[in-house]
């Protein structure tokens, strides 16, 4: 078995000899400016963009078992950032054409990232610019639970505010927000650990986003 098999990755990385990056907590990603393809394997990466007048939207938060794009040629800003000790493999653009190009196996795998990918930055969009705050920490909460295999119980690695910046909320709304949510029980709330107990409640909050 080679080390892709061993590590449980995606056809994608069969045959490769994978390169792994090990990063600590609140370490930044050096970013190749030709692009790359990265796959977390254990711990949970913020990607982040920086305007020229220092406000910062937090694209999103990548956890095991997902792909990221990272390109500084493309977009100068982008930044990520290790939440907590984490592993990542590296799979360099000029690598990834050379598999898409000899492997059906490749193909559908980054075919079926980017329909994924697609989905999920229509529904940013969305809740960006149409939804209120519940709506949106609903959405984060059970797209969290969606993408952690099911699981109620959550331990938030990011803080109020990084929540606010990925969803275009203060941290004064993240957190009033929560309370409110807290006081419906449709979770409960003790720092940065997330019990959710109303699923449905969540899900028909943030029903219009789901939709999209």
């Amino acid at each position: 078995m080679n080390r892709a098999a061993a590590l449980g990755l995606p056809p994608l990385f069969s045959g490769l000899v994978p390169r792994v990056i090990e990063l600590r907590e609140g370490q930044d990603l050096s970013i190749s400016p030709t692009g790359d393809l990265y796959w977390v394997l254990s711990g949970v990466v913020q990607n982040s963009v920086i305007a020229e007048d220092g406000r910062r939207w937090i694209e999103g938060f990548h956890l095991p078992g997902e792909f990221f794009w990272a390109d500084q040629a493309s977009v100068k800003s982008q930044t990520a950032e290790a939440l907590c000790a984490t592993s990542i493999l590296v799979t360099a653009s000029s690598v990834l054409q050379a598999l898409t190009s000899s492997s059906d196996a490749a193909v559908d795998s980054v075919w079926s990232w980017c329909a994924r990918t697609h989905v999920a930055s229509l529904r940013r969009g969305f809740l960006l610019a149409r939804s209120t705050a519940v709506e949106k920490l609903s959405y984060f909460l059970m797209d969290l639970v969606h993408r952690l295999g099911g699981r109620r119980e959550i331990c938030l690695l990011m803080s109020r505010a990084e929540i606010g910046d990925h969803l275009g909320l203060t941290s004064e709304t993240v957190t009033r927000t929560f309370t409110l949510l807290q006081n419906e029980n449709l979770l409960r709330v003790n720092g940065k650990d997330v019990t959710i107990l109303d699923s449905n409640g969540l899900l028909l909050n943030a029903q219009a986003i789901f939709s999209t």
